[in-house]
């Protein structure tokens, strides 16, 4: 057992006995009827992972020997495993008294301040019939597989391992809980059916290969006391208040075998207002062994990753693959301003901006409060704000000027400010600030992906380029646009030709050339010149080549398409009519 293993096995067992007691004594009636933590696994192509309902994934308490449990290839007779824990971080102040603030914090990672169940009341503690109720065991179904309608058991096998996958049917879907669905029948209300409604994601009519659904509260055991600190848990704090309905799926589609989507639904179910909020997507990325890994991230991209150091590991070999952790959609905040968009999957919303990733941060196994696990919540809030630790700017060495985004140098071409030292590391995807109303509620979303490479920094530049096609897919409603060749002939100039037919209704065909291979963005924007969707934003080789335009979300009007590589760009208007 190596070292990280080994504490964390120790810590969970301490924790777990000093956590008996103590609720055994706040709670001596009903601690023994408290619900235990489930895990609901996820495969789908070639990842096996695992959420819990009580607020962390990719760490496998029950099944794995060290914990890790994202493992990736499934293929692979070895477990192998590039995440060893992720969880969500959520602070923000209150007013508790005349204009005096009070910082709550609430978070999960090797271990969770959450339990399963929801706050039913907006500012009151949960009753502790809700932590004994098993209606918040969770909740994993496929919408693409017909006899899964109402529910089934199916076993897969990941890293030589049989596990056994527990299909709820699409009836006991928890529609009271928040799970969204897809209305297909027209009939008010959730009629489930292969031919009528059916769980959904959210916006659109997608249809997952798997689905899970589980809700949080940081209300420990269906308590007001005090969250636990450990190594990686900042505790301290009293209940934020916060309830979280938590949403993954992933999609057997090509390309996108080696991705998922994590949705949070975010609620202020505190009874107070919020602000200096801010949102941290956290993870321990172990690319095999822990402690030859850096992070960094593209902080215009919205997206982190952890990469192996040297282009050796002791598990994965020579060439070893990368992580990402992508924010696709982040909190969306009024401002009441008709210039500004705030642009969701198959929906904009006018006079309203979206939050997106506002740093990135990292921390270390062990080390001294500024740089390490912090157990402390004012420790975790600074670096959720981009300070380090202990509060203090951080400065970008290579420009000198400060920053909130730890190493953001270009990793794929080996550039900038980059990770200096291989180790254990942890890192934020960091969203902030902005302001909850009492009742008021925010949805983000990440995208997971990996990728291996020629060596470690190629790694790094595919992992980037399936996360870019992740955020095409999502924002195209999860419809596949697809490039397709008009014919075999090299042309000999760039070219963006008038779409047909035009006026359009609701679809039309976007032909262009490219005489070399080039990286091409296919950008579709409304008259007012706000972006509208991405149909294409990938390198492509020389050709002459379609991409379709699916206009149904959209309204009449005029519309621009423009073509762009590294040294032509051209925009031509089209129309849609309905």
């Amino acid at each position: 057992m190596n070292r990280k293993v080994l504490i964390i096995a120790l810590l969970i067992l301490s924790n777990s006995i000093i956590n008996f007691a103590s609720d055994h004594n706040k709670n001596p009636n009903n601690y023994y009827t408290l619900l235990p933590p489930t895990n609901i696994y996820l495969q789908n192509g070639n990842i096996n992972t695992v959420f819990r309902n009580d607020g962390y994934f990719n760490y496998d308490k029950v099944i794995s020997p060290s914990g890790a449990g994202f493992i990736w290839p499934v293929t692979s007779t070895q477990r192998l495993t590039p995440v060893f824990t992720s969880g969500i971080w959520i602070g923000a102040k209150s007013v508790i008294s005349g204009n005096q603030k009070e910082l709550r914090l609430a978070a999960s990672m090797y271990n969770t301040h959450y339990s399963p169940g929801n706050i039913p009341v907006n500012g009151q503690i949960p009753p502790i019939s809700v932590c004994n109720d098993p209606a918040f065991n969770g909740y994993l179904v496929s919408v693409t597989d017909q006899s899964l309608v109402n529910g089934g058991v199916r076993t897969k096998t990941a890293a030589g391992r049989t596990y056994t996958f527990n299909y709820s049917s699409w009836s006991a879907w928890p529609i009271n809980q928040g799970a969204p669905f897809v209305e297909v029948n027209g009939v008010p209300g959730y009629q489930p059916g292969w031919n009528a409604d059916r769980p959904g994601v959210g916006f659109g009519t997608a249809r997952p290969s798997e689905m899970i659904f589980v809700v949080f509260m940081d209300y420990t055991n269906c308590t007001n006391n005090i969250h636990d600190s450990e190594p990686s848990l900042p505790g301290g704090s009293l209940p934020l208040g916060v309830e979280v309905q938590q949403l993954a799926y992933t999609f057997d589609v090509t390309g996108f075998h080696d991705s998922y989507f994590v949705r949070y639904k975010i609620i202020n179910k505190s009874g107070k207002n919020w602000d200096s909020t801010y949102i941290s997507l956290v993870n321990d990325g172990d690319l095999g062994d822990y402690l030859d890994d850096a992070v960094g991230c593209d902080s215009l991209k919205s997206i982190a990753y952890t990469y192996n150091y040297d282009n050796i590991d002791l598990e994965y070999g020579t060439a070893p693959p990368a992580v990402g952790y992508r924010l696709l959609q982040g909190p969306v905040v009024y401002t009441g301003i008709n210039t500004d968009t705030a642009k969701l999957p198959c929906n904009n919303l006018i006079g309203y901006k979206m939050k997106m990733m506002s740093g990135h941060n990292y921390f270390v196994n062990g080390g001294n409060p500024c740089i390490g696990d912090p157990d402390d919540y004012i420790y975790a809030y600074n670096f959720m704000k981009g300070l380090n630790g202990c509060g203090e700017t951080i400065f970008n060495p290579i420009t000198g000027l400060p920053t909130k985004y730890v190493y953001s140098g270009n990793a794929c071409n080996s550039t900038g400010w980059r990770d200096p030292v291989q180790g254990d590391k942890r890192n934020l995807v960091n969203i902030g600030p902005f302001n909850m109303a009492s009742g008021d509620t925010q949805v983000v979303v990440y995208s997971y992906s990996i990728a291996r490479g020629s060596n470690n920094f190629q790694s790094v530049c595919d992992v980037i380029s399936l996360s870019d096609n992740l955020k095409n897919y999502y924002y195209n409603c999860f419809n596949l646009i697809g490039i397709e060749p008009i014919n075999n002939i090299v042309p000999e100039k760039f070219a963006l030709m008038q779409n047909y037919p035009n006026p359009f209704n609701p679809e039309t065909k976007i032909s262009f050339s490219i005489p070399k291979k080039s990286f091409v963005e296919v950008k579709v924007f409304d008259a007012l010149g706000r972006e509208v969707t991405v149909l294409l934003n990938e390198e492509v080789n020389a050709g002459n080549y379609n991409v379709n335009f699916n206009a149904t979300s959209y309204p009449s009007g005029i519309y621009f398409y423009r073509l762009s590589t590294g040294s032509f760009t051209e925009t031509k208007k089209m129309i849609l009519l309905k």
